[in-house]
């Protein structure tokens, strides 16, 4: 995502990235920073080319229609996980529950896709919920999660689906 926004919007960029504050942004609980990752990866989604609803309490966030050669549509499940800082690890929690003892770790059939997003680097990764069951984290190398193109990402992950 980033590389691909500094190529062809370098002038929106600078202004995405002044919205993407951290020192703003650590004010705001992780609901309010799971909300702002939601609404950006269905903005990036939207812009190619799907239908995207958000979902409350389903256990993932999104939900894409993506459109079959017969005509028919299959909805895609995603659950979004934000970090703010990109000084940070990259390690996202996927288990569900908020700590321990009602931690559990990620299970099977929850969702079809995870969305992995810094927020203040815009580096996005789509990831297949299958590679992860019974996990309760994603690692991602820093150095990586910024050089993945996300279209490249999405496009690899609904593979196969």
């Amino acid at each position: 995502m980033g590389r691909y926004l500094k190529t062809i919007f370098p002038s929106t960029l600078r202004l995405i990235t002044t919205m993407f504050d951290v020192s703003k942004m650590n004010e705001m609980d992780s609901t309010q920073v799971g909300t702002v990752g939601e609404n950006f990866v269905a903005s990036v989604l939207g812009g190619y080319g799907c239908e995207v609803s958000h979902a409350t309490g389903q256990g993932y966030d999104l939900v894409v229609l993506e459109k079959n050669e017969d005509g028919s549509t299959k909805p895609i499940r995603i659950d979004v996980k934000t970090a703010r800082s990109a000084s940070k690890q990259r390690n996202f929690h996927i288990g569900k529950g908020k700590s321990h003892p009602g931690f559990r770790e990620y299970e099977a059939g929850a969702c079809d896709l995870f969305a992995l997003l810094c927020l203040e680097d815009m580096s996005l990764v789509f990831r297949k919920c299958e590679a992860y069951v019974g996990k309760k984290s994603i690692y991602i190398n820093p150095l990586e999660h910024n050089n993945t193109d996300s279209y490249d990402s999405w496009m690899e992950a609904t593979r196969d689906l």
